[in-house]
Order: structure tokens, then C-alpha cells, then sequence
């Protein structure tokens, strides 16, 4: 997992990227030096109560790399992209060179080679060069990836009980294996959190799950065609109605500066489809009841985490056709179904694609 460097400053503290060859995912674990007074990363992440931040790539589990050991690892630098749309991946440290894929804003990857103001990055399935200029390392990439990460709640027990309810006495749904990674919906209290289980929301205790975050990879040109054709196929998904929702005019405004925060670039049926998903979860169970509940709910919108949903609501700086999208919600009408949750499409999730979005 990518654990994140603890937010209180560890002034000799080392982080360390490693790729496992069972899961082909990338891990950041943070190593204290002896000036930290800490002997072991363990004590080190423990002692700040550290969050964690994590790249996912595609897991792959060939005949032979089943048989290799878990602790098979090589040490890899955390690197993100510092753009505010795409950046082209090339073959070779060239702008001449053939690009071979897109990095978007806000995915990550990890360093393979840096020479000549040029870095070689994997990204998902993604392997190519990108300009220095366009890329963050160390220290940044760190906190961009904790800042812009989906929250992910991974199990660091044998199994655990998932629950129907936030206790002990509740039913027990089902168990998750060790390793196992559950989508965070929300944080219930201090001692549980909301996740998404199957078709259903239930309830883990957070003292057998380890809480971090996973962000977005680049795409090869195979990969954007495919989404491409998925897209096209899934704009004949079928369209909901449901009953219009009572909002006053600052919630009206909130709810278009968020759709204008995650998709101001995004076509009007993307901006739809993301005011769609806010109302969605206004109606769900699993959410606050509230418009304002859910886009303030503690890791759930990037922009309302990060501070820039308020800035925009400052300044009114909300396009007309945000507002439109907005209203179009608020009028009950969805064209992502029932979908609660949406991300940047890497291929990795089956879901409605609009855009470079996928709902789920």
C-alpha cells in the first residue's frame, strides 16, 4: 500500500515505493531514520496515527508469479502528474517520439528511469516517457496523491466481519479475507467505517482495516480506444426519473459549483450525470439525508476536501450550464441510474462511462 508520510514532520524520514510481483500493485511505506528516535516503520506509522495513500495497477497472477513470494519487491519512486487535463506519454524521451498513451490530472504512477529532463513512468498498463515539467516527485507527489485519492479501507487481519450495522451485536453479512480492499463510503465514527460490500453498504471496524487511498492510472491508446467504444455503447443506457428534491437557492449554487469542480470539462451529460450521483446519494441510506451532508462528507469530493468548492462558491464563478445540470438533478431525472459513486475511467471498474467518468 502507499502509506502516506505522516503529516507531522518526520524530518529524517525515508518513503520508498515498492511494486509486488503477487499483486502488481505499488506501495509507498515510509522508513525512519535514526533521527526520528523511531526503530521500525511500523512504531514510525503507528506513533503519528498515520493515513496511507495508494496507486492500484491491474493484478496479474501468472503460473509462475503465484508461486513467488509476497515479500518479492523492488524499490520504486512515487511520481504524479502536475497537469491540469492530459499528458502525452511518448515511446522515447522525445516530443518527436510516437505517444503511446495519455497520463490525466491527478493519476500517478511510479519512476522507472529519469534521464535529460525526461521520466520513464509506469502507470497502470501505461509504460512510457513524460517531460519533467509536467510531473511531481517526492514530498509532492506524496501529499497530491493523499489529497486526491479514493479512500479504501484494507483488511489487515486473517478475515473480518462485515457487518450490517456500526456494532458488535449486528448481523454479520459475510467476511473479508486479509488484503482485501472495501470502497469507504463514509466514516461512521471513530471506531467504524461504511463500506461497500457486494450490492450493499455494511459496517467494518476500523481497528482490523488499515484506511488508505487509491488514485487514478494513465491509459495506453488500446485502453482509450476501448473506453471510447464503451462510451459510445453506453450512451443508450437507460435513463431514470425520479421524484424532484426540495432545495433552497444555496444548495442549488452548491451543487453546481461541485459539478462544475469535477466536471467543468466534462459535456453536459457528464455534468448531469455528476449532479445525478450527488442526488442519488441524498436518497440513499447509506448517505446523509442532505445535499450539503453528502458533498462535505469527510472523504468523499476532492473539492470539498480540498478547499476549492468553497472558493468557487466565493467568487460565483459557476458556468450556466452547471447550474443547468444542477437543475436537471434536482428534477429527479438521472442518466446513470441509481449510481452513488464515479471516478476518473481507467478501465479498472465496470460501470456508465460519460466522458472521462465512470458511475457506478
Amino acid at each position: 500500500m502507499l502509506k502516506r508520510k505522516p503529516k507531522l514532520a518526520i524530518a529524517a524520514a525515508l518513503l520508498t515505493v515498492m511494486i509486488s510481483v503477487w499483486t502488481g500493485q505499488v506501495y509507498i511505506t515510509a522508513q525512519a531514520a535514526s533521527a526520528t528516535g523511531v526503530t521500525s516503520v511500523k512504531s514510525c506509522m503507528d506513533s503519528y496515527n498515520s493515513g496511507v495513500a495508494s496507486i492500484l495497477t491491474p493484478s496479474y497472477k501468472t503460473a509462475e508469479s503465484q508461486s513467488t513470494a509476497v515479500s518479492a519487491e523492488t524499490s520504486y519512486e512515487l511520481v504524479m502528474v502536475n497537469v491540469e487535463n492530459v499528458l502525452n506519454v511518448r515511446a522515447e524521451a522525445s516530443e518527436d517520439s510516437l505517444i503511446v498513451g495519455k497520463l490525466y490530472k491527478d493519476c500517478g504512477g511510479v519512476v522507472l528511469e529519469r534521464k535529460d529532463g525526461w521520466t520513464k513512468l509506469q502507470s497502470g498498463n501505461l509504460i512510457g516517457w513524460a517531460k519533467d515539467e509536467y510531473l511531481l516527485f517526492g514530498d509532492e507527489a506524496t501529499e497530491l496523491a493523499n489529497n486526491v485519492g479514493y479512500p479504501i479501507a484494507v483488511v489487515s487481519i486473517n478475515a473480518v466481519r462485515v457487518r450490517a450495522e456500526a456494532s458488535f451485536d449486528a448481523e454479520v453479512l459475510g467476511y473479508a479475507a486479509v488484503g482485501e480492499e472495501l470502497t469507504v463510503v463514509n466514516e461512521v465514527d471513530d471506531d467504524w467505517l461504511c463500506v461497500e460490500y457486494g450490492s450493499e453498504l455494511a459496517y467494518v471496524n476500523r481497528e482490523f482495516v488499515s484506511e488508505e487511498y487509491e488514485v487514478d492510472c494513465g491509459e495506453t491508446l488500446d485502453d482509450i480506444t476501448e473506453r471510447e467504444m464503451k462510451e459510445e455503447a453506453d450512451k443508450k443506457s437507460l435513463s431514470t426519473s425520479y421524484g424532484s428534491m426540495s432545495t433552497t437557492e444555496y444548495e442549488r449554487m452548491l451543487l453546481a459549483a461541485l459539478i462544475y469542480c469535477e466536471a467543468g470539462g466534462e459535456s453536459y451529460e457528464g455534468k448531469v450525470a455528476v449532479g445525478a450521483v450527488v442526488c442519488n446519494r441524498v436518497r440513499s441510506s447509506g448517505y446523509p439525508d442532505t445535499l450539503q451532508g453528502v458533498i462535505y462528507a469527510s472523504g468523499q469530493f476532492t473539492p470539498a476536501k480540498s478547499g476549492r468548492l468553497d472558493q468557487v462558491l466565493s467568487s460565483g464563478n459557476i458556468p450556466q450550464s452547471c447550474y443547468d445540470a444542477a437543475d436537471e438533478a434536482l428534477s429527479g431525472y438521472s442518466n446513470v441510474g441509481t449510481a452513488v459513486r464515479f471516478r476518473r475511467n481507467t478501465g479498472t471498474i465496470d460501470g456508465i462511462v460519460i466522458g472521462n467518468h465512470v458511475f457506478y
